[in-house]
């Protein structure tokens, strides 16, 4: 159902009740689920059998302000709902900041503005499967408050089993050992990430399974990954968790110096890596060095390694 901003929609009590599968699109910034139901004098709105809600906000120019929070029933009621998915959500957000949601979900995936996170630790949730945090570029404004709450988010506070955050660019961390994503099971950074920065990152997820760097600077490099010597002290690791890596370089060749320096490194460093893609220019070098490592590391025998544009 697609919502216009001239025009009211509502869904009469009866279908309310039965209604198991809800999508929403081109829903206004502004908009008030009072508005969605046909009995202007009630207050309260349930759907009663609702497993399955997602909804995709208009696209606006102007993106990313606090808004007003907007006025809507007394209750906004989702007693059964077991999936939630929220595109482009940059203003405040009913659903999340009062509406009575299940102490258990299946699935919740959020494309928001940051100052929307703390209302995902507001909810007495017991247990998520899945959880997916998407914050374009740009939209960061206050790093120390982003960090605030995605580190309980992605903490000891997590309630996900399965927790994934998805980042157009890394904002600026003043003091990276207060960073805590241990719970984080998968990350994505889109826009620009320093081979630095990766490395700081790592050490603060031991839980990560999945990591996917789309612009990956390696303009420079610790001398401990430069030089070939230093790298052959990193022995596969027993208990690491990642499982697949997606690293594609930027602003160098990607079959550079330092990037096949530095892809050397990660495959000594990750030996649960099942899947690792590159820069296709890197392909035959790092499969054959995959191979050849192979011998020390017997787990790098059974590592597909693809072109970056393969798989995702």
């Amino acid at each position: 159902m697609s919502i216009s901003s001239k025009a009211g929609h509502h869904i009469p009590l009866v279908y309310r009740d039965s209604l198991k599968h809800l999508s929403l699109c081109n829903v206004p910034r502004n908009y008030q689920w009072k508005s969605f139901v046909s009995d202007s004098v009630q207050e309260n709105i349930e759907f009663a059998n609702l497993k399955h809600l997602e909804i995709y906000y208009k696209l606006d120019s102007q993106r990313y302000g606090s808004g007003e929070q907007s006025s809507g029933p007394s209750t906004l009621s989702f007693p059964k709902l077991k999936r939630l998915y929220l595109f482009r959500c940059y203003e405040h957000c009913q659903l999340l900041e009062s509406a009575m949601l299940p102490e258990k979900l299946e699935n919740v995936y959020l494309h928001c503005a940051p100052f929307l996170l703390v209302h995902l630790l507001s909810h007495r949730w017991e247990f998520i499967d899945n959880l997916e945090v998407n914050i374009e570029a740009g939209a960061i404004d206050n790093p120390r408050y982003f960090f605030r709450h995605t580190n309980m988010l992605f903490g000891n506070k997590c309630l996900a089993q399965n927790s994934s955050l998805t980042l157009g660019e890394l904002p600026n961390i003043p003091h990276m050992n207060a960073l805590n994503w241990s719970r984080m099971t998968s990350l994505t950074i889109i826009y620009q990430l320093e081979v630095r920065q990766l490395l700081v990152l790592l050490e603060k997820m031991p839980s990560l399974t999945k990591l996917a760097v789309l612009s990956l600077d390696v303009g420079s490099l610790p001398a401990s990954i430069a030089n070939e010597k230093h790298v052959k002290k990193y022995k596969c690791a027993e208990n690491n968790t990642l499982t697949f890596a997606k690293l594609n370089a930027v602003n160098v060749k990607p079959c550079g110096p330092n990037y096949l320096a530095f892809i050397r490194y990660f495959v000594l460093k990750y030996a649960s890596l099942e899947h690792l893609c590159v820069s296709p220019s890197a392909l035959f070098y790092t499969r054959a060095l995959v191979e050849a490592y192979s011998q020390v590391c017997p787990h790098l025998a059974t590592t597909g390694v693809f072109a970056s544009s393969e798989l995702y």
